[in-house]
């Protein structure tokens, strides 16, 4: 699939405020998740929007909220992604880490 230049410039951005050793994977994952988006509206092109939510749909929902003041930082409008925000779609729970065994 093809991605505008802004789009790329977006998922450049966000991959660097992950911690460099998982950077790597979460361009992948992200990168995965947007061209994903892109296919369900039908377009051919990965655009800015998609990778915000694609980005969004690969963070835990506990840890979301933090997404705010990224998005805003990016010149974006976070009202504009309230709906992916709020909701657990994407996350997938197979790669939550197990709970604290107490040890």
């Amino acid at each position: 699939m093809n991605w505008s230049e802004p789009a790329d410039s977006v998922l450049v951005a966000l991959v660097r405020m992950v911690p460099e050793t998982l950077r790597e994977l979460a361009s992948a994952s992200a990168r995965d998740e947007s061209e994903a988006v892109a296919e369900q509206r039908g377009a051919s092109e990965v655009e800015v929007d998609d990778v915000v939510r694609g980005w969004i749909r690969t963070t835990p929902p506990e840890q979301r909220n933090g997404l705010i003041a990224v998005i805003e930082s990016l010149g974006l409008e976070p009202e504009r992604y309230a709906e992916e925000l709020e909701s657990p779609e994407g996350w997938d729970e197979e790669f939550e880490e197990p709970p604290d065994s107490g040890m």
